[in-house]
């Protein structure tokens, strides 16, 4: 072997050595997005008009169900693009991750996208009586109650700048009525699967449930001796912007 053969190994030695170093790097960086796209107990909607079943993770496995869309799944682990779920009838299979998102909708909408136009446009075709909508004002104002029953008002807030929702607010005013709060949060959880944390005791005193969907927070809440309970939804980012926004200059 010469002398520039010799010269050159380590050169090389080390270039393969830092390209390994990358690939190693660049690896578990893609791991570690895989595991914070999803995780063990998150929720997941049906969100294409039928969502097939397997029994295994493999797009030519057994179909043993199909799910409509909208249907709450419970991941309970992930192989790559699939995800073993629990159905609402408690059973247990695979579904590839293109056939599931984590959207809120209200109104037939995703509340992670939409903008005041869009939601207002929607709102037409419902029962929903607009008590005030105006654009310079972050706040339109709504009568939900030929649309929901024991719903009486209806307060949806969008950023100013881009017109884009950023928190909505559904009051059940009531008295004395303490069960109120559990059926409605029963109701919630009907669309969002079961709620992840719950404060306070349902008998008596202030009571909250909240479910977490990526940037999308929804609590069903109320105080204490008023029974009346809110549904609230927040996309987080955006209520905070459209806090700083109303903040004075």
């Amino acid at each position: 072997m010469d002398s520039k053969t010799m010269n050159g190994m380590p050169e090389q030695i080390l270039q393969l050595k830092q390209f390994l170093t990358h690939f190693a790097f660049a690896l578990a960086c893609l791991l570690l997005l895989q595991t914070a796209q999803a995780a063990e107990g998150d929720v997941w909607q049906v969100s294409v008009a039928i969502g097939n079943v397997r029994a295994q993770p493999k797009a030519n496995a057994e179909l043993i169900n199909q799910l409509p869309s909208g249907t709450s799944v419970i991941e309970l682990q992930r192989k790559g693009e699939w995800l073993q779920v629990q159905a609402p009838d408690g059973s247990k299979a695979w579904m590839h991750q293109v056939t599931l998102n984590q959207t809120v909708q209200l109104f037939g909408l995703s509340l992670n996208t939409v903008n005041r136009e869009a939601m207002r446009k929607a709102l037409r075709s419902t029962k929903v009586k607009v008590v005030r909508e105006v654009d310079t004002y972050p706040y339109d104002l709504y009568d939900p109650s030929e649309w929901r029953k024991s719903a009486t008002e209806m307060t949806l807030g969008y950023t100013l700048k881009e017109q884009l929702f950023a928190v909505a607010e559904i009051t059940f005013r009531s008295v004395n009525d303490t069960e109120q709060v559990r059926l409605i949060a029963e109701s919630v959880s009907k669309e969002l699967g079961p709620w992840q944390r719950v404060l306070g005791r349902r008998a008596e005193g202030p009571v909250e449930f909240e479910w977490q969907r990526g940037d999308m927070r929804i609590l069903v809440h109320r105080g204490w001796p008023d029974t009346t309970t809110y549904v609230v939804y927040e996309a987080s980012d955006r209520l905070n912007q459209m806090q700083a926004e109303l903040q004075p200059r």
